[in-house]
């Protein structure tokens, strides 16, 4: 069962979708975005379904008492039902959006109205109060509170004359009722503290109309836009959604819910599976981060910078990483590998950084005085390929056939007999070999064809695979 508040809220914001607000004249003076009491009981009948008009009236009163309603013209008046005009407030102004209501708020708001004129925002005598109060409790940051007053005010002197008015006389209304008390919470937040601690649980229906309410909210917004920090965040969450187990069981079932514990034992190497999963080969198309921390992942796009003929950079950047986590006694040996390999001039496969970078790295190299600064002597050309990859290689990798026959591949859910390797280099339709000898386990991966060297970098040991000898010791 909802507490009464949020009932009221309920309706407040059905009368609201449903007010054609407008401009009404008060003698010679023009009210824009303002109802008649008329007009908003026949809203709280149509919307609210009370059982007669006086039920209505009564509504309509607690809408004006909880602050979701307000005059515009005499504050503090009873609900008329006559021509008397009101505006509905925004729900950012809404007890919901404002449980506990700080001081500080209360001092920037007081403070924005003495910038102001004087004559048509000046404080009243209890207002004066509070800000004598406010400014000596808040002394310690009161130079914040400016701050903030000035850059508020400069924001509301960019909006239309009718959008500042109105604005103006929202915000006038919520703090006639909302403002701080001297002692205690004022009239409002007591009891809606204790109505919503009268819910034991709440479920899903409820927390479905907690999130309209915020959404609604975040639109109506008054100065502020959304940061774009929180719009990328919200991308992120949206398109990474399907991979969270929590959200979407997987299969097996979440070990977290049930009981069944394989979902842990699933083997994450590709020495056990020849073909990924769908859920996965989509990964790889979310950023190139997620494609170069799946091994599977780093063959395919090293294949497919072979076919572009730069594939020293994933092979870089791989080695790299095997230089972070590698023996101190293996990181010498390892660094001067990769500087002969990659950023030696004539190196066998020089990677594409410009003089600056290559000076910065080689500079690096040559002060290293431990093992400790030799794992990061690379970093500098560490960023400048693997950002080149990231912008140049990567959005052409998720558009290049070798990526859709894998993602095709998984969706057809192959065997090891028909892993990725065949779709890749289209080996899917190969005839079966007519000598009587027996095939060889090689075989399968078609060795008659002329394929691209090995899927990861057989100069450097940076990975366990079939045929690379183990580093020295």
């Amino acid at each position: 069962m909802m507490p009464p508040l949020t009932k009221i809220e309920v309706l407040a914001k059905r009368v609201m979708e449903g007010a054609q607000l407008k401009t009404h004249k008060y003698f010679r003076i023009a009210v824009p975005h303002a109802i008649t009491g008329q007009q908003l009981i026949a809203l709280v009948l149509e919307r609210g379904a009370p059982d007669d008009e006086a039920e209505a009236s009564h509504l309509a009163s607690l809408l004006l008492h909880h602050g979701y309603a307000f005059p515009v013209i005499e504050h503090g008046q009873p609900f008329k039902d006559d021509g008397t005009l009101y505006r509905l407030q925004r729900p950012y102004f809404w007890p919901s959006q404002a449980e506990l209501v700080p001081d500080v708020e209360y001092a920037i708001y007081l403070n924005k109205r003495l910038l102001r004129n004087e004559q048509k925002h000046g404080l009243e005598e209890d207002e004066v109060e509070s800000f004598n109060r406010l400014a000596d409790v808040l002394a310690h940051m009161w130079a914040f509170i400016v701050q903030q007053s000035e850059l508020q005010l400069k924001q509301q002197k960019e909006k239309k004359k009718v959008d500042k008015v109105v604005f103006d006389s929202e915000e006038r209304a919520f703090w006639k009722i909302r403002k701080p008390s001297r002692g205690g919470p004022n009239f409002l937040e007591d009891p809606y503290m204790k109505m919503e601690k009268k819910i034991r649980r709440q479920n899903a229906q409820g927390y479905r109309c907690l999130m309209d309410r915020l959404r609604f909210a975040i639109k109506t917004k008054p100065w502020l836009k959304a940061l774009k920090a929180s719009d990328t965040m919200v991308t992120w969450v949206d398109q990474r959604a399907e991979f969270d187990p929590f959200l979407h069981p997987p299969q097996p079932s979440n070990p977290w819910i049930s009981d069944e514990a394989s979902y842990w034992n699933q083997p994450t190497d590709t020495s056990s599976a020849e073909i990924p999963t769908e859920k996965r080969v989509k990964r790889w198309g979310l950023s190139v981060q997620e494609l170069v921390k799946d091994p599977i992942g780093r063959q395919v796009l090293e294949t497919f910078l072979e076919s572009e003929f730069s594939s020293e950079n994933i092979r870089f950047w791989i080695a790299i990483q095997d230089l972070k986590y590698a023996p101190n006694e293996q990181i010498y040996q390892k660094a001067e590998r990769i500087r002969e390999e990659f950023l030696a001039q004539g190196a066998p496969a020089q990677v594409n950084v410009d003089s600056r970078t290559l000076d910065q790295t080689l500079d690096c190299i040559s002060k290293a005085k431990d093992a400790s600064q030799m794992r990061f002597a690379f970093y500098h050309s560490e960023e400048h390929v693997f950002t080149l990859m990231s912008k140049d290689s990567y959005p052409r990798f998720v558009r290049s056939q070798i990526y859709k026959a894998v993602l095709s591949a998984a969706q057809q859910h192959g065997t090891k007999r028909l892993g990725w390797r065949n779709f890749v280099f289209n080996m899917g339709t190969t005839k079966k070999p007519t000598s009587s000898k027996p095939a060889k386990p090689q075989d399968s991966i078609g060795t008659s064809q002329a394929l691209p060297k090995q899927l990861s970098s057989d100069s450097l040991p940076v990975r366990q695979v079939h045929g690379v000898k183990p580093d020295p010791e």
